[in-house]
């Protein structure tokens, strides 16, 4: 808002400049009293270009408003009037006539980043980021041309979407400029801080060459992948009993899973708390296990839910939540039993025994007998003869 004020503060002093400026006016060479500034438009909010050195002369081609519109490289600028004076000898000071020439600035011009902000915070393989890099031209006399940005990661973990460079025509002396350039992630890139090099490559007026170098730091952060197997309830369940359930955890992503625990809420099924499995290594399995006490109370097909939850390496939660039903069937009690019903059930078959060894026996004592009486038979007929 404070930029957009200048620029119709500025807009407004150079139309009323434009109106009040004589079209006839005489150009003149005219003399700094003072060392003072160049801007861009009549208006002391407006962009400083340079700076005038005391003694110096300039072509001066209007005036209005307390500013004169004067010719510097080849460009329409202005300065305030108070520090100007015409270059005649009845204006002139006895006094100017004997100083030393002004001697030209060779000082170095710094152009540094002064502040960056990332649109995110943190960049991911899964996403692109606007990073905004502002830099500022610190001298108070000189602009700078023909500006070269570039900005490199040193890992190659960091890539700009399209060219990492940026041409600037100029920045006035004082003034600041605002880089925007859209990064992304390797899908390989490694977590934690990654420190980037923005350089600078500039000239003055006169085509010296300088060039700057600064760090700027990114936090890069790798997704958490996790899959899982085994949460699952069986079909059927009977009152009472202790049903349990074993799910699989597998990280299947690049950064650690942090903090991953199991929670049961299945109606007719208690599972006495949270199951804790803990920390998962990437490209590493583990398991959670939890005994489900079935309620006595209950009969037929009942839902619920099994949640598995889970931090990444900044606390961030996620959860992953399955939905499970099973059928609670009634428990059949058996009733106690007698020693002779044990007996029973372990020789179902005895009275068939006892028949075969009846039959058994009475065809012995049949049998003896006769073969005697057989034998006695036959003897008695072999002495009559």
């Amino acid at each position: 808002m404070k930029k957009l004020t200048a620029f119709i503060l500025c807009f407004l002093f150079l139309f009323s400049f434009t109106l009040t400026a004589s079209a006839e006016y005489e150009k003149e060479t005219v003399y700094a009293t003072e060392n003072v500034n160049i801007r861009t438009e009549p208006n002391t909010d407006c962009d400083i270009i340079t700076v005038l050195q005391k003694g110096s002369r300039i072509t001066r081609i209007g005036e209005a408003d307390g500013w004169s519109k004067v010719i510097y490289e080849g460009e329409e600028r202005y300065i305030t009037s108070e520090y100007l004076v015409p270059e005649t000898a009845e204006e002139k000071p006895a006094e100017e006539t004997e100083e030393e020439p002004t001697t030209e600035d060779n000082s170095t011009p710094r152009f540094m980043v002064t502040s960056y902000e990332l649109s995110e915070k943190s960049l991911t393989p899964e996403k692109t980021a606007i990073l905004k890099v502002t830099f500022k031209n610190y001298s108070t006399t000189k602009a700078l041309y023909n500006i070269k940005l570039s900005l490199t990661d040193q890992s190659g973990d960091i890539l700009s979407v399209g060219m990492p460079t940026k041409y600037v025509k100029s920045v006035y002396a004082g003034s600041s400029y605002t880089w925007e350039i859209e990064l992304k992630a390797i899908n390989t890139a490694s977590i934690g801080q990654h420190d980037l090099q923005v350089t600078a490559e500039y000239e003055d007026k006169n085509f010296s060459s300088y060039s700057s170098s600064d760090t700027v730091r990114i936090d890069v952060k790798q997704s958490v992948k996790l899959s899982y197997s085994g949460a699952v309830l069986p079909k059927k369940v009977i009152q009472g009993d202790t049903q349990t359930v074993t799910v699989d955890l597998m990280n299947t992503g690049k950064s650690t899973i942090y903090n991953c625990t199991l929670d049961f809420d299945i109606e007719g099924m208690q599972s006495g708390g949270s199951v804790f499995v803990g920390n998962i290594e990437p490209a590493q399995s583990t398991q959670g296990s939890a005994n489900l006490r079935v309620d006595s109370d209950i009969l037929g097909e009942v839902t619920g839910k099994i949640t598995i939850t889970y931090e990444d390496d900044y606390g961030k939660e996620y959860k992953k939540t399955v939905d499970v039903s099973t059928v609670i069937e009634e428990k059949v009690e058996q009733l106690a039993t007698t020693t002779e019903d044990e007996k029973e059930k372990k020789n179902p078959l005895w009275w068939l025994f006892i028949l075969i060894g009846l039959a058994v026996g009475g065809g012995i004592g049949f049998g003896v007998p006769w073969l005697i009486n057989d034998k006695k038979q036959r003897k008695e007929d072999d002495l009559r003869l």
